[in-house]
């Protein structure tokens, strides 16, 4: 299974509409993880766009996003290629016409593009532009740019002075632009602002205008400072903004309240107000950590087709946009995303419980769903067999059980083989990153790899996941490294008390600041045998000072102001406790990640060797943050099995490489 999760799970990145048909770019693992543009017709059904030797990937942001746009069968992406410009990487923009290869429309400079909008009528793209070596408040700078559509000028600059710029989108009449910008401290979801400019004869925007994004009235003194300051620039997220097809402007905004919490719903501009158009206790869009995201189109001026989620589930609804009235429609999906309105249909990318996320096109008209293309092959019986959806648990947490927290529950299921009687299964603990993000309901094959072989699975939605509200939301910000373990703990009290796991033998997984997470419960607690961290960040100060664009406030907004909470930065990082290490761990990391850099898991080696405590390592060359090449995510799949196998007492079937343990005497904890 290993190798069929690796090689056999591709990733959509962005989905984008051409008329009828279809374009996404897919990551393929088995191409070492180059980013392919495809193209979806009625007539001659999926096919590639790009050679081969063409990677769309671009590197705003570190997480990128909207590396690809079309129009007309003109098709502009972002070429990634680290052998041309091995600092940088090439992130020309190209331009493909049918028929035709790709050639490149910007200049070969240190200069990286992404959320593009073509304008045919006046031969540019509108983009954002982020030049590496430009900075602006120690970052890279980005600005609001148009592109030449033919390549003959110069990328001119529209809007410039934010930190950041996102979703340049052109009005049904080409005569508006539309974006979102925010400053530092800000990220996306907390507190950005929403521009509005007319597109005058000569190409350039005035007046530019902000719609939305004010600063708060009203600032808690006794909160965060960071917070204080970001709400000080914008109280308010607004994100994915999208024209009507008669000219009105909508976006998903945070300002709507309902029974004192704030939640994302759908709203529209009025004059020079954003007002809503739903209210529902509910979320229409997911943190914003890449660009070209998209949760809503419109079917008709008086109707909205929206991906809507409620209790970490996602939905498919209709909102009337007179009354404001939403209808979920009736779907086995319960992960959506990438969602566009053309033509009659909907298409997005859909997963359930038991069936691999994929791309569908839904008529509008007669409900009828088509899948377009699976992210994997179809699944052996004795896969399928093994697949069973999860329960969802809501439990009490934090100290006098005063907070509450969610999570999936996955029991083991494998109907070849049966746990011996009066035994509770071992319990991986999966901890999501970001933190500001959310586990999904999606199938993810690494659950039944583990559930099938014995292990229960808890896939924990602590405070400060998305799709429970703001407050939910918020309940990080100074507390990252607290509840967020409080929460985990909860769970795992939780399934024990209802003998859905054994006290004795969990162990936790986690990427990113879910690997943090993972680091954190084996410092500071004694619930773990085992933890494996994917990129994880052990020292805090560390990720301070040394991250990618976009967060590089997001540890103080965590945490606190830094070097003013260099203490709590401290007192929170596995690093420099790690004599309070209480279970062996094994670290995944790869050599180019920008958003936790190699070092980070260095400096804890190094600390584990000179305590004599069992780990294990492997640093994958040419990875970034997330592994994209099936050698590495095979390897490291069968590492942190084989680890856990030493130290919880079995030995897991079939040929797996085995990590080298250091420090280890042969006894199991």
């Amino acid at each position: 299974m290993p190798e069929a999760i690796a090689t056999g799970t591709r990733k959509i990145e962005q989905i984008c509409l051409d008329g009828a048909d279809i374009v996404w770019i897919e990551s393929r693992p088995e191409e070492s993880g180059r980013s392919a543009v495809m193209r979806w017709s009625a007539d001659t059904g999926a096919c590639d766009v790009t050679p081969r030797w063409y990677n769309a990937r671009t590197l705003v942001n570190s997480y990128g996003g909207g590396a690809m746009a079309v129009r007309a069968g003109t098709v502009v992406f972002t070429q990634f290629a680290s052998e041309a410009f091995p600092k940088t990487s090439d992130q020309r923009v190209h331009r493909m016409d049918p028929g035709k290869l790709p050639e490149p429309i910007t200049p070969l400079v240190a200069a990286t593009y992404a959320d593009f909008e073509i304008d045919q009528a006046n031969s540019v793209v509108y983009a954002v532009m982020e030049e590496t070596t430009v900075k602006t408040n120690g970052q890279p700078t980005q600005t609001l740019v148009a592109l030449d559509l033919a390549g003959t000028r110069p990328p001119r600059i529209l809007a410039s002075g934010g930190d950041f710029y996102a979703a340049p989108r052109l009005s049904p009449d080409g005569r508006r632009l539309a974006w979102i910008t925010w400053n530092y401290p800000s990220i996306p979801w907390e507190g950005t602002q929403l521009w509005v400019a007319d597109i005058d004869p000569s190409g350039d925007l005035r007046p530019a205008q902000r719609i939305a994004g004010q600063p708060a009235q009203d600032i808690d003194p006794l909160q965060n400072p960071v917070l204080q300051q970001l709400m000080g620039f914008s109280d308010t997220a607004i994100v994915r903004p999208v024209w009507s097809p008669g000219g009105q402007l909508y976006a998903v905004s945070d300002q709507i309240e309902i029974a004192g919490d704030r939640w994302a719903n759908i709203c529209r501009v009025v004059g020079n107000e954003l007002v809503p158009v739903t209210r529902e206790a509910a979320e229409f869009t997911d943190p914003a950590w890449r660009l070209g995201g998209a949760s809503f189109g419109f079917a008709s001026e008086g109707e909205i087709i929206a991906a809507i989620t409620r209790d970490g589930t996602w939905s498919l609804a209709r909102v009337d946009t007179a009354t404001g009235d939403v209808a979920v429609i009736d779907t086995s999906f319960t992960a959506i995303q990438h969602l566009h309105v053309s033509d009659g249909a909907a298409v997005f990318l859909g997963g359930s419980f038991t069936q691999p996320s994929g791309i569908y096109r839904m008529d509008l008209g007669t409900g009828q769903i088509r899948l377009i293309r699976s992210t994997s092959p179809p699944l052996d019986d004795t896969v399928v067999a093994c697949l069973a959806a999860p329960q969802s648990v809501t439990f009490s947490s934090g100290p006098g059980g005063m907070a509450t927290a969610h999570a999936f529950h996955y029991p083991p299921c494998n109907p070849r083989f049966q746990g011996p009687a009066g035994e509770t299964p071992p319990l991986i603990v999966m901890i999501h990153g970001g933190p500001t993000a959310a586990a999904g309901t999606s199938l993810d094959l690494m659950i039944p790899f583990f559930t099938s072989r014995g292990f229960a699975v808890v896939d924990v939605n602590y405070r400060g996941s998305t799709g429970f509200g703001r407050a939910f939301r918020r309940a990080i910000y100074g507390n990252w490294g607290k509840v967020d373990v409080e929460d985990c703990i909860g769970a795992i009290d939780a399934l024990v008390a209802k003998g859905q796991a054994d006290p004795h033998r969990v162990v936790s997984r986690g990427g990113s600041s879910g690997g943090y997470t993972t680091l954190a419960l084996a410092t500071f607690t004694d619930r773990l045998s085992a933890a494996a961290s994917y990129y994880g960040i052990s020292n805090l100060a560390m990720i301070a000072k040394v991250t990618d664009k976009l967060e590089a406030h997001y540890a103080e907004l965590l945490l606190g102001p830094y070097p003013s909470a260099s203490k709590l930065f401290r007192a929170r990082s596995p690093l420099f406790h790690a004599d309070l290490i209480d279970c062996p761990i094994i670290l995944f990391q790869g050599t180019e990640d920008p958003v936790v850099p190699p070092e980070q898991a260095r400096v804890l080696i190094d600390e584990m060797n000179t305590r004599k405590l069992p780990h294990a390592y492997e640093f994958y060359d040419g990875e970034s943050h997330g592994f994209r090449k099936a050698a590495s995510i095979i390897g490291a799949l069968e590492e942190e099995l084989s680890f856990y196998g030493t130290f919880l007492g079995f030995t897991p079937q079939g040929p797996l490489r085995a990590p080298l343990i250091h420090n280890h005497t042969g006894e199991t904890h």
